[in-house]
């Protein structure tokens, strides 16, 4: 079945959070040295430094974070993010000033299972469902899921949080899935390199268990 399930990246993002932000001329220059052009695009609360490729290197002044972002493969931010890693070595910064690593990604995954009817049909507590949709008069069906760990807290050092639902322009045929996974810097990377894997492992899951 897993050979009918096809995962494509739509936006991917390996974030470090620092408590005291590194100096960005540096950063810059040592992007540069590495083979990508510099840029300084504003695109909300985020700023483009750089691009190689399909990769942006940005930073969230704000949230204090640096990031690689790309729509293409996990390796590709992978090999950034490694880049990144050796320039903070480059410029001595302690590595006690990170706070976290994250990857945030989004994926549509193609099926020959119709995601809109599965994720409808999902056993979920009917009662609630039931008693929610009376107050609007209608008859409810679950369209998603949304599931963190037992203990999981969304402004702790370690989290994780999966969605997942019907990609809407194409609710017949793709699901929309989205993954944040927080936590030390060898478990970021050891989840994204077998992220593409797990996501059809758990559409399986789903489609096999109605």
């Amino acid at each position: 079945m897993s050979q009918d399930i096809i995962t494509q990246p739509i936006d991917m993002a390996l974030n470090s959070m620092w408590m005291l932000q590194p100096e960005y001329r540096s950063l810059r220059q040592a992007l540069e040295s590495k083979g990508y052009t510099l840029k300084d695009l504003a695109q909300g609360s985020i700023i483009i430094l750089a691009t190689k490729g399909s990769i942006e290197i940005f930073t969230n002044v704000q949230r204090r974070v640096i990031g690689v972002r790309s729509e293409t493969s996990p390796k590709d931010l992978l090999i950034a993010f490694d880049d990144l890693a050796q320039i903070y070595k480059e410029m001595g910064i302690e590595p006690l000033n990170l706070l976290f690593h994250e990857f945030i990604g989004v994926f549509s995954v193609a099926s020959t299972v119709n995601p809109l009817k599965t994720m409808k049909r999902m056993n979920f507590n009917k009662d609630i469902i039931r008693r929610i949709g009376s107050i609007f008069g209608e008859d409810l069906a679950n369209l998603g899921m949304s599931l963190t760990t037992k203990n999981g807290n969304p402004t702790s050092l370690e989290w994780f949080h999966l969605n997942i639902e019907p990609l809407y322009s194409s609710a017949s045929k793709r699901y929309r899935v989205r993954i944040i996974y927080r936590g030390k810097r060898e478990e970021v990377v050891a989840f994204v390199k077998r992220i593409e894997k797990r996501i059809v492992q758990i559409i399986e899951k789903i489609e096999t268990s109605l």
